[in-house]
């Protein structure tokens, strides 16, 4: 049972991971809740189907909080300011990017 939720576990973490990992682990917490709602759906119906469903949930949360620890990961950011058009006239403007958040620990210094 251990052995079904870890490969599960890894094969949903590859399978979000190409979506951009760096971009992931920025949401951990809602990547977290999603996977561990998608094993336990996938495994329901057996005590030893949820015992690796938890499992699984367990492994990829621990992955996900290592990296977002140690990675620079990329958060979706809303950035905006006001563009001066004619002495006092000015138009405000609002744009998306992503923003690089560097980690709590590096691997080097």
């Amino acid at each position: 049972m251990f052995l079904a939720g870890t490969i599960a576990a890894f094969g949903l973490l590859f399978l979000v991971f190409k979506l951009g990992w760096r971009k992931v682990v920025a949401y951990d917490i809602f990547f977290d809740i999603l996977i561990t709602s998608i094993l336990m759906t996938m495994f329901a119906g057996t005590y030893s189907g949820m015992i690796a469903a938890m499992f699984g949930g367990l492994l990829v949360s621990i992955i996900l909080f290592a990296l977002k620890q140690v990675v620079a990961y990329e958060k979706f950011t809303v950035k905006g300011g006001f563009k001066t058009i004619y002495k006092r006239f000015g138009i405000p403007y609002v744009y998306f990017t992503w923003a690089t958040i560097k980690p709590k620990y590096e691997w080097t210094k």
